[in-house]
């Protein structure tokens, strides 16, 4: 078998790991680079593929893929049911914003509708056959549907992390437990240099942001991801009681109608949907509505996790000069992104806005990626006899602490470099 890396080596992004057991030709993930312009891709797929199975519906994992149909591969794409309109919710998003930011076309919309159509559900922990290789897709819990995918052919297993977490947090529970020892690992090294602050302070302090903030008659505008981040901060206010009007802005609101209609992926069965009756949650649906609530003390969950556009830029322009607002960050910034110049500089500089924020700016980490400490434990329990260190900044510092500090055969692949499994 060889294993080819097309992506997210040395780096964050762009994930693309090609399997090829000569009468098998399997693709795990074909993200993009995000935040970067222009877009990054993986490198080419120079042959025809079998399948492509897909770990998650981060765009770092499936936006190259209507790339792949684009260029006639007929192939299905396996994943959790869940994944699939996910991935097409960001796929057209990632469409529409690089057509307006006149990036090269490297596929048409008709070819994400196209790629949709070749989504097959498969379930957690219920094995499959592609030819000869058993694919068993197992809970990473990284994001609801997110899938660790175990291969497995003649005497070899190989098992593909994706992202993952094992760690519960509130909206889902963590990876799944009984992973077996394998033949080959391919993990995620994105927190391979850090650990992550403890979740309940964690949100006890943003709790505490939001009620100093009411407090002092301002509005606490606070920004997530859409998928998984937007529900948990929901769950982590009902928890808590929160005894203000909130508001739910952006894509978060497509995204939590798609995670309620799945709520057996939820840690308990319908959490999210119960959340939001309790809080009495509204959805913003218009620029008058936004102009409206931000004149009375309240909470406001919005996109983009990064501020790199959607409703949080139109309110961090009307709310930017109140020193009694808030603007809450729940997720790490991406060096380069709006809110890392943000956190750098004091300035929000998005297209023809350069604002400097009177408004509070806390960051708080609600990180949906396993620790340091959990990435070192996760190689021990699988036990491989080697170990590919993937999609993180410092991919060749953990490969060389799991070869020199704990005995693994590991590495930090190169572009398009061909590995043999034998």
């Amino acid at each position: 078998m060889r294993l080819s890396f097309l992506g997210a080596t040395r780096e964050v992004g762009r994930s693309a790991v090609l399997l090829d057991t000569d009468s098998e030709r399997l693709l795990l993930d074909y993200g993009v680079k995000i935040n970067v312009k222009p877009t990054e891709y993986p490198k080419e797929v120079k042959t025809k593929l079998d399948a492509i199975l897909l770990s998650h519906s981060h765009l770092d994992h499936c936006g190259a893929i209507p790339m792949l149909y684009h260029q006639h591969q007929p192939c299905p794409v396996y994943a959790l049911d869940i994944t699939r309109p996910l991935s097409k919710m960001l796929l057209i998003d990632s469409y529409k914003i690089s057509r307006h930011e006149e990036e090269p076309e490297r596929y048409q919309k008709r070819d994400i509708n196209i790629a949709v159509r070749h989504f097959k559900a498969v379930e957690y922990k219920k094995p499959f056959k592609i030819g000869r290789v058993r694919v068993t897709f197992l809970d990473a819990g990284h994001i609801p549907g997110s899938g660790m995918i175990l291969l497995e052919t003649g005497n070899k297993r190989i098992l593909y992390t994706g992202d993952f977490r094992l760690s519960d947090t509130r909206l889902i529970s963590g990876a799944d437990k009984d992973i077996p020892e394998v033949d080959v690992l391919i993990t995620e090294s994105t927190y391979s240099d850090r650990e992550h602050p403890d979740r309940l302070k964690e949100e006890r302090k943003m709790v505490e942001a939001v009620e100093e903030t009411l407090a002092n008659n301002g509005v606490a505008l606070i920004s997530c991801f859409a998928i998984a981040r937007t529900q948990e901060i929901i769950l982590t206010l009902d928890e808590y009681e929160l005894g203000c009007p909130i508001y739910l802005d952006g894509m978060g609101k497509k995204a939590t109608n798609i995670i309620n209609s799945y709520p057996e992926l939820q840690r308990e069965y319908n959490s999210v949907k119960k959340a939001l009756v309790r809080l009495e949650v509204k959805s913003i649906t218009n620029s008058a509505m936004r102009k409206k609530i931000i004149k009375k003390p309240c909470a406001i969950v919005t996109t983009s996790g990064m501020l790199t556009g959607g409703p949080v830029t139109h309110y961090i322009e009307k709310m930017f000069d109140r020193e009694e607002c808030t603007l809450i960050l729940t997720g790490f910034q991406v060096p380069g992104t709006e809110g890392a110049t943000l956190l750098e500089t004091g300035r929000y500089i998005h297209e023809d806005l350069d604002l400097e924020l009177k408004m509070s700016v806390r960051k708080f980490d609600f990180s949906s990626h396993a620790s340091r400490t959990e990435l070192f434990n996760f190689v021990k329990r699988t036990n491989p006899d080697k170990v590919f260190c993937v999609h993180g900044d410092n991919t060749q510092r953990f490969a060389q602490e799991l070869r020199e500090e704990h005995g693994f055969d590991a590495l930090a692949p190169k572009d398009d470099k061909i590995y043999t499994v034998e």
